[in-house]
């Protein structure tokens, strides 16, 4: 007969061997698009032509050109000549978004912390148990 503390410490280590490494790629990945999102800059730019769920949309660029890019369209439709905020990655500055990317990678720190935080608990309590056991 198995004693219930020998089946809980094999239950703890398998939590900690699956929710620890995938906590930590959760959060790594959640962290590069944090980082990633960081570099957008917001610019001002108008719609010059709206395409079904396209809108063809002109802001100045970094030396003060005139960038032109077709960015998919959230929400509404906009008209020829609406204003909107637009947030451009210096690296690749040829497609914009118009949703603002503050919360980027967001839901991945939060699950990858959940997995990580469970994977300790299970690290910590697959070696306590051994010691409770005596």
């Amino acid at each position: 007969m198995t004693d219930p503390l020998d089946a809980a410490g094999l239950i703890a280590e398998v939590f900690a061997w699956v929710a620890l490494p995938t906590g930590a790629l959760f959060l790594a990945i959640g962290i590069a698009r944090r980082v990633w999102a960081s570099r957008y800059e917001q610019q001002k730019a108008v719609i010059s032509t709206v395409h079904e769920r396209d809108a063809k949309v002109r802001w100045f660029g970094r030396e003060h050109e005139v960038v032109e890019a077709v960015a998919p369209l959230t929400g509404s439709i906009p008209a020829v000549g609406d204003a909107r905020t637009v947030w451009v990655h210096p690296l690749r500055p040829d497609s914009p978004r118009l949703d603002d990317p503050a919360s980027d990678g967001r839901a991945m720190l939060i699950v990858g912390g959940i997995a990580f935080a469970v994977g300790m608990l299970g690290l910590v309590a697959g070696i306590a148990i051994p010691f409770i056991q005596g």
